[in-house]
């Protein structure tokens, strides 16, 4: 099973994000992207630069609701 990685920073719906992430059992690797140039390729590579942002395979999921609508659908 392919690793999600969550890109986040320390506001309080990237805590929630990583939360849930936990509750459903899902193995992620967890990116800063606070105080970093992350965020600038984020928007380069999935046209983004807004946090959290979930990706698994070829699934990108932007911002809490979307992470969250995937995971109960799961």
């Amino acid at each position: 099973m392919e690793v999600a990685m969550l890109f986040a920073d320390e506001g309080e719906e990237s805590r929630m994000a990583e939360e849930l992430l936990k509750q459903q059992g899902l193995k992620y690797k967890r990116i800063d992207v606070s105080g970093s140039g992350l965020l600038g390729w984020l928007l380069f590579e999935y046209g983004t630069a807004r946090v959290p942002l979930l990706v698994i395979g070829a699934t990108v999921l932007v911002g809490l609701e979307e992470i969250r609508r995937f995971l109960a659908g799961r």
